[in-house]
């Protein structure tokens, strides 16, 4: 009878014990809850704050870099603006000593792309800008370098990049001046086609606008000489272009006025 109370004795502790632990895990999870609920709006207003925090200094710093290229571009545009007014200057009197009269007046319009023409095709897209005149085509201008051409397309500006195989603008190349007709192509480079047979060029000339077809005025820079062959009577020559027609957000439009 011993030995059993002694047993009996034992299972009512272990018995006891295991209950308590069991009520220990219950309000161990209880509490930790508890604690959970009560803390997390401090930590939400902890982390919220460190996130301002960091995103102030961020943006500070990034402030204080903007203002400080923005001053640099702003002394070099009055430079650049400096200089323009004693070249200019110094043409108008040119022309009237030489008594020479034509008209090379362009105006400089901000366009907006507004969306892609097709898709899946990154070659033309629709632009907004003001005044357009649907009988004119109009050069088309981004970071300084040729981007393509606009046209009129059921009375709205259509932008013919330099990827489009319609995209065509007159343009030079090298230090001979060779004349050519730039087109694009979907690969990314542009072909310059009718090059006279006779006109020496060369891998790593620069080709720039020539302004004779009167979508743009000279010397825009389009890019560089890959590769040069022979067709018929003529040469041809791909090229590279500078511009990055990756992000076209907005472009300049050069819109001649005669």
């Amino acid at each position: 009878f011993f030995k059993n109370y002694q047993m009996s004795k034992k299972n009512l502790f272990l018995i006891f014990f295991i209950s308590l632990f069991l009520i220990g895990v219950k309000f161990y999870d209880k509490l930790q809850n508890d604690i959970f609920y009560l803390t997390n709006p401090i930590k939400t207003f902890y982390f919220n704050i460190r996130e301002n925090i960091a995103n102030s200094i961020e943006m500070h710093f990034n402030q204080a870099k903007t203002i400080s290229k923005l001053k640099k571009e702003n002394l070099e545009l009055n430079k650049y603006l400096l200089k323009y007014r004693y070249l200019k200057d110094d043409y108008e009197s040119l022309k009237r000593e030489c008594n020479i009269s034509f008209n090379t007046s362009y105006d400089l319009k901000l366009a907006k792309a507004i969306a892609y023409e097709k898709f899946n095709d990154f070659s033309s897209m629709w632009l907004e800008f003001k005044d357009f005149n649907k009988s004119k085509i109009y050069g088309l201008i981004k970071d300084g370098f040729a981007a393509g051409i606009v046209i009129n397309r059921n009375s709205k500006p259509l932008a013919l990049l330099n990827s489009n195989k319609k995209c065509a603008y007159a343009v030079e190349i090298g230090k001979d001046k060779a004349s050519g007709i730039a087109n694009g192509t979907d690969n990314g480079l542009m072909i310059i086609n009718f090059i006279p047979m006779y006109k020496n060029i060369k891998v790593g000339d620069e080709v720039v606008t020539s302004g004779l077809d009167k979508i743009f005025f000279y010397g825009v820079k389009v890019g560089k000489v890959l590769k040069i062959e022979k067709r018929g009577g003529y040469k041809i020559a791909i090229i590279k272009p500078y511009v990055n027609l990756s992000h076209p957000r907005f472009f300049w439009v050069i819109s001649p006025n005669f």
